[in-house]
């Protein structure tokens, strides 16, 4: 039996938007001194008379994004040519890497429509699990039937570190009833299989 640590490995795809340092910061939170951190970025309409230029370019948008990483982690660059993709897909089989961290952000039809996507294909044609890295925002309307956090129960959840999750007013009988845990009096009257964290 092999007492040799495993080899993990992490690859964060980043891309020259300000969401970057993001990705690569939250790929970085599973880096430990058993995981190292790679970051590819993607070259992708290389020009051979500017690819001197390009290659410049790409170090500099690595290397800004990963500048505040903690000092525990070193991270390992790669800069790749060509469809983002199958470059991306390719650097992954490469490293036999463990996980995929890739970043998104919110795209209009228009820009969806012209600039497509890398992250959808990716995830589809990945070999290995992905995470898909995005700004937490919950106030933001994205989906209607989606509503707002309860402030007071963000400040309880806040104050007991998650020890209690709803403020005096939800804590009697939380008002959400497609709370898995809130269900009407009459369900499954005398069964015992609802967890409740409600005290």
């Amino acid at each position: 039996m092999s007492t040799e640590t495993e080899r993990v490995v992490i690859l964060a795809a980043i891309d020259a938007t300000p969401a970057a340092a993001y990705v690569a910061h939250a790929a970085a939170r599973f880096a430990t001194p058993s995981v190292s951190l790679h970051v590819v970025h993607v070259i992708d309409a290389p020009d051979t008379k500017h690819l001197t230029k390009q290659l410049e370019d790409a170090r500099k948008i690595l290397e800004a994004a990963t500048r505040d990483l903690p000092a525990t982690v070193s991270p390992i660059f790669h800069i790749a040519a060509g469809a983002p993709v199958i470059e991306i897909l390719q650097v992954a089989a490469n490293l036999q890497a463990d996980l995929l961290v890739l970043g998104t952000q919110e795209l209009s039809s228009f820009e969806r429509l012209l600039l497509g996507s890398v992250v959808e294909p990716v995830t589809r044609r990945a070999q290995c699990p992905v995470y898909v890295v995005r700004r937490k925002d919950y106030h933001q309307k994205v989906v209607k039937e989606i509503l707002p956090p309860c402030p007071d129960c963000l400040v309880t959840q806040k104050t007991t570190h998650g020890a209690e999750l709803w403020c005096a007013r939800h804590r009697e009988r939380h008002v959400h009833g497609r709370l898995h845990y809130e269900l009407p009096e009459s369900f499954g009257t005398g069964s015992a299989f609802v967890h409740s964290d409600i005290p």
